[in-house]
Order: C-alpha cells, then sequence, then structure tokens
C-alpha cells in the first residue's frame, strides 16, 4: 500500500498546515522554516500527484479535501497558496468543527475571469500549463526569478530554495492538466460566505494571476474576513517578502488566542 506523505517540524503548539499551489511542492515554503517553527508545528503537505506523492492521482476538490482532513489535527490553521487557498476553503467548509482559522494566499475563490469578477484569462493559465509540461524545470526556476525581480541580488536562501524544489519528483503530465481543469473548472463565490471562522486573505500588489482587485470584491462580499496587500511582490509574497509575511501569520495567530 502505497504511503501518503505528511511531514512536520517545529515546536510550537499551533498547529499550521501549509498547502501549496499548482505545479509545486512542499519545498515551497523551506524559506519560512526558520521564522515560523518555534511558534508553529508546521505539516507540510505534497498534494496527490506532487513532490512526493506524485504516485498519487490528482484528485478533485472534494476528494483532495476528504484525503488530507484524515492527517490534519484538531484546532489547526490551514494556509493555502493559489490553488491551494481553493484546498484550504473546501477543508474549512466540509469540517468546521476541526479548522481553528484560514489563511489565504495570492488565492481567489474563482480563478477565471467572469463578468464583474477579476481574474485571469483561459489563455493565460493554459499558456503557463504548456511551459510546465514542455520544459517542467525551467519553468520553475523562471516563475521564482519574476516574483523576486525587484530584489537587489540573488541570495543564497532563494538559491537553494530552488534547488530544493526541483530535488523533488516532478508531477506528470496528466496532474499537470487536472490542476488546470481543476482551476478553469472551480468557482466557491457562493459557498465562501458560508465560511464563519476567522479568515485572513493575502495578496500581492503586482499579482497577474490573482489580480489585488479581488481583495475589495471579497472585502464586501465576506465584511467579517480580513485582507491585506503586500506592496512590491506578486504571487508568492512568502518568497519576495518573507519577512513581512511571517510577521503577518504571527500577528494572525495572537489575534486567534483571543477570539
Amino acid at each position: 500500500m502505497k504511503k501518503f506523505y505528511w511531514n512536520t517540524t517545529g515546536t510550537g503548539k499551533t498547529h499550521l498546515i501549509l498547502i501549496h499551489g499548482w505545479g509545486f511542492n512542499s519545498k515551497i515554503w523551506n524559506m519560512l522554516l526558520s521564522n515560523l517553527k518555534t511558534n508553529f508545528t508546521i505539516h507540510l503537505v505534497d498534494l496527490p500527484g506532487f513532490g512526493k506523492n506524485n504516485m498519487f492521482q490528482f484528485m478533485n476538490l472534494n476528494n483532495t479535501a476528504k484525503l488530507l482532513e484524515k492527517y490534519i489535527p484538531n484546532n489547526s490553521i490551514l494556509l493555502g497558496w493559489s490553488m491551494g487557498g481553493l484546498i484550504v476553503s473546501k477543508i474549512a467548509l466540509l469540517y468546521p468543527e476541526k479548522i481553528k482559522a484560514l489563511i489565504s494566499v495570492a488565492s481567489s475563490p474563482c480563478f477565471i475571469m467572469k463578468n464583474n469578477w477579476p481574474g485571469i484569462s483561459k489563455h493565460k493559465l493554459s499558456k503557463f500549463y504548456y511551459q510546465l509540461a514542455i520544459n517542467y524545470e525551467k519553468t520553475i526556476l523562471n516563475f521564482i526569478t519574476i516574483q523576486i525581480i525587484h530584489l537587489n541580488h540573488l541570495n543564497e536562501e532563494i538559491y537553494l530554495l530552488k534547488n530544493n524544489i526541483l530535488t523533488q519528483p516532478k508531477p506528470n503530465i496528466l496532474t499537470l492538466k487536472k490542476g488546470l481543469e481543476l482551476l478553469y473548472s472551480s468557482d466557491l463565490r457562493a459557498e465562501i460566505t458560508k465560511i464563519k471562522i476567522p479568515f485572513l486573505r493575502i495578496y500581492g500588489d503586482l499579482d497577474t494571476l490573482v489580480p489585488k482587485k479581488i481583495a475589495t470584491v471579497l472585502d464586501e462580499k465576506l465584511p467579517k474576513t480580513k485582507s491585506i496587500i503586500i506592496n512590491k511582490c506578486a504571487h508568492a509574497p512568502f518568497i519576495s517578502n518573507k519577512n513581512e509575511f511571517c510577521s503577518i501569520i504571527l500577528n494572525f495567530s495572537k489575534y486567534l488566542k483571543n477570539f
């Protein structure tokens, strides 16, 4: 029987579950660990079809949520980046009694642009899919480089991050295609209003995949949630603005103690 890879690190009492985005694996979080591991027990998850779980078949939102729920401790904070934001939202909708709080990063309940809804075009999303399918390594490296383009130099931490992501088994074409289809078809705009637990949404002001305009739209739709737009960063603020991002997560965790 295949064993599902699920790694834990850190010594904090609060459980923080980190869910990566489409095309990546749990190594994407490596830069955050030193800042957060004393405050949290951090759970690093490779989604089915990705990283060390690439032997598992990629699943739809419901089945992914059901699989991950088995491993999530009670009273956890869920943090999902990009496509991972859809997954943690679905887990919170299905298992609200188990989840303490929700954090989405550069994510949206509906990624595709629609009438009166800011998003990404299907063409732009499919272009990224073809780049991943044709040359996975080059596309991953280019993506990270674009995220840090405003930084003065490529530091050792980012160099190691690139290498660590690419040391993991890469997703196959079918997994990448199913991930694309999930982003095409998912629309949680109506469901997400049912989430009652504390919910923090983080955006990058230069993000072209999940435009910052969506923060204002969701502020009206979800008035009890909080949104933060981080300046000078794009789709991966936890890479380009690591220290600021970690401070936001730690402050949110302190706020939850009074909730």
